[in-house]
């Protein structure tokens, strides 16, 4: 079974998160735990969607 792939417009979507800007912030910065992207080449970067369902509910645990 293969991983789907997100563009940052479908990360931006599923958490929320407003701008392109941050998205690529919390990418950068590792204490945040964010999944890094994949690129394919130079043209496409994506997400795998169960890396981000796994940050997603990480911090649901962490809220509660």
């Amino acid at each position: 079974m293969t991983d789907q792939l997100l563009t940052s417009k479908d990360v931006q979507a599923i958490t929320g998160i407003k701008s392109r800007a941050t998205l690529w912030k919390k990418s950068r910065n590792l204490e945040d735990r964010f999944p890094l992207p994949y690129q394919d080449g130079t043209r496409f970067t994506r997400w795998k969607l169960s890396e981000i369902q796994k940050w997603i509910d990480e911090l649901e645990l962490a809220d509660s």
